[in-house]
C-alpha cells in the first residue's frame, strides 16, 4: 500500500475506533445507571445498517465513519411519555448525569491503558539512546555533550529509549531554565552530568522534531548505499547508480545516511565531487543538489535517492517486553504521563508560552497514523493510546458543547441549588461552537503551513 492509503486507512480506523469507544462510555453508564438510551449511532450521515434490543435502543451503522453518538431520552430534546419520565436523563439526580458525561472520555482513557498494556506485552523495540551528530553552537554541544553518548537519565529520571527523552523533555517546553542530563562515555563508560540551558531553546513554529531543536539525535549506524535513484534528479544526472556506497564529498568523510544529509544541507546549487564504492572500485561523481524546502519552510540539498534497506546493528536496539502485571503498570504509568503532558501543553498554549502552531489537525494525525500502521501493529497501538488520552483530555475541557462544558453545567446546577436556564445554555452552546470551530480551522490551517 502507498503511504497516503496507509494514512487514510490509519485515520478512519483511529477516529471510528475512539469516538466510538468514547460514546460506548456515554452508552453502558447510561444504560446501568437507568437512563433509556434511544440510539447509539457508529459514524454519521445515511444508516447503512439498523437494529434493535428488548430495551427498544436502536443501533445505527452509518455510512460516514468520523464518530458517533449516543441519544438519550430527554425532556430538554423531545417529548417524553409520563411513564418514561423516571428514564429521562434530565431528570436524573446531579451525581447520575455527571457520572454519564464522564464516562466518555474516561472509556478513552481506560482504552489508552489497554492498548500501552498490548504494546508492552508484545515488546517495544527501540533504538539505544546514543546521541549522533551534535551540531556546533547548538544548546547540547554549549552543554558540553558529544556524539557518541548514552543518554541515562534527566532531571534524575532513567533513560531507556529516544522516547523516554522525548517525554522527559517535552514537559519544559517554554521555560527558561536548566535541566541535567546525565551521559555515559561510549568508552571509559563513566557518567557525567550535563546542564542544557532551555532559555534559548528556540521552536520552529512548525517543527515536529522539537528534541532536535536542542541538538539531540539518535546516532545513525547506517551506510549511506544507495537504493533507488529517483527519475530527473540531480542523482540520476549523476550518474548514481542503486548500491553505490557514498564514501565522501568534497573530501570530507561519510560514514552515515544522517551525515550525508547534513553535509548536503546547505550545499544546494553547489557543484560537489562525491566519491562512491561501486562493486570493487571506487569512483567519483560531479553532483550538483537542488534545492528542497522541508515542513516549517527551511531549505535544504536535495540530490534524489532513496536509501537501502538495512537492518539496525543489535547492539543499538533495545526490546522492552513485560509481563502481564508489569504491562499492566507501565501501561498505567504511561497513560498518566501523557495525560499529565496534555494538560502541561494546554495550559502554556493558553498562557502564551507556547505557540498555537504546534497544534495539529485531521491532515497530521492522518499522516502519524499512516506512519505508525505502516510501522506495524505495536507502534500503531501506541498511536491510538496517545489520540486516546487527546480525545478524552480535550473533551473534559470546560467549553459548551464538549463534555466539558455539560458538566460544568452539573457543577454550576449543584452550587445554584437549580439548572441553568435553557436560555443560558443555549447562549453558552453558541460559545462553546465558536471556540471549538475556531480551534479547528486553527488546526487545519497549521496543517496546511506544514505541507507549503
Amino acid at each position: 500500500m502507498t503511504e497516503i492509503t496507509y494514512s487514510i486507512l490509519g485515520f478512519l480506523i483511529a477516529i471510528g475506533l475512539l469516538t466510538t469507544i468514547h460514546e460506548f462510555g456515554h452508552f453502558l453508564v447510561a444504560r446501568i445507571l437507568g437512563v433509556k438510551v434511544l440510539r447509539f449511532s457508529v459514524g454519521f450521515g445515511k444508516s447503512l445498517l439498523t437494529w434493535h434490543d428488548k430495551q427498544g435502543t436502536e443501533y445505527v451503522l452509518a455510512a460516514i465513519p468520523l464518530g458517533g453518538y449516543v441519544k438519550m431520552l430527554d425532556q430538554n430534546e423531545g417529548i417524553v411519555a409520563p411513564n418514561d419520565l423516571h428514564l429521562a436523563f434530565n431528570n436524573k439526580p446531579v451525581w447520575v448525569r455527571m457520572a454519564i458525561i464522564a464516562a466518555g472520555p474516561f472509556f478513552n482513557l481506560l482504552f489508552a491503558v489497554l492498548a500501552y498494556w498490548w504494546v508492552f506485552m508484545l515488546g517495544i523495540s527501540a533504538i539505544v539512546p546514543v546521541l549522533g551528530d551534535v551540531p556546533k553552537g547548538s544548546i547540547a554541544a554549549l552543554s558540553g555533550l558529544r556524539s557518541g553518548q548514552e543518554i541515562v537519565a534527566i532531571a534524575d529520571k532513567p533513560i531507556n529509549t529516544w522516547e523516554d527523552i522525548a517525554v522527559a523533555l517535552i514537559s519544559h517546553v517554554g521555560e527558561s531554565n536548566f535541566i541535567n542530563i546525565e551521559v555515559a562515555d561510549p568508552n571509559t563508560h563513566k557518567t557525567s552530568v550535563h546542564a542544557l540551558n532551555l532559555t534559548n531553546w528556540a521552536l520552529a513554529n512548525n517543527d515536529e522534531n522539537i528534541i532536535k531543536n536542542l541538538g539531540l539525535e539518535p546516532l545513525d549506524p547506517i551506510q549511506p548505499i544507495v537504493g533507488k535513484v529517483l527519475d530527473d534528479m540531480p542523482a540520476e544526472k549523476s550518474g548514481l547508480q542503486p548500491g553505490d556506497q557514498i564514501l565522501s564529498v568534497d573530501g570530507a568523510e561519510v560514514n552515515s545516511r544522517s551525515a550525508l544529509m547534513q553535509m548536503l544541507h546547505d550545499k544546494y546549487d553547489h557543484a560537489l565531487h562525491m566519491q562512491v564504492k561501486r562493486g570493487e572500485e571506487t569512483v567519483t561523481v560531479l553532483i550538483t543538489p537542488s534545492k528542497k524546502i522541508l515542513d516549517g519552510g527551511e531549505a535544504t540539498g536535495f540530490i534524489g535517492i532513496q536509501f537501502a534497506d538495512q537492518e539496525w546493528p543489535a547492539t543499538m536496539i533495545r526490546i522492552h517486553k513485560y509481563t502481564p502485571l508489569a504491562a499492566l503498570y507501565q501501561a498505567v504509568d504511561r497513560t498518566k504521563e501523557y495525560t499529565v503532558l496534555t494538560l502541561q501543553f494546554l495550559r502554556k498554549m493558553i498562557i502564551g508560552q507556547m505557540s498555537l502552531q504546534h497544534v495539529a489537525g485531521p491532515i497530521s494525525i492522518a499522516r502519524f497514523a499512516g506512519r505508525t500502521a505502516e510501522s506495524g501493529i505495536v507502534y500503531f497501538l501506541g498511536f491510538l493510546g496517545l489520540v486516546s488520552i487527546s480525545l478524552g483530555v480535550l473533551n473534559m475541557l470546560p467549553i459548551p458543547v464538549l463534555d466539558g462544558g455539560h458538566f460544568l453545567f452539573c457543577i454550576i446546577e449543584l452550587i445554584r441549588g437549580k439548572a441553568l436556564s435553557l436560555r443560558a445554555m443555549n447562549m453558552g452552546y453558541a460559545l462553546g461552537v465558536a471556540i471549538l470551530g475556531s480551534f479547528m480551522l486553527l488546526a487545519l490551517y497549521n496543517d496546511i503551513v506544514r505541507m507549503m
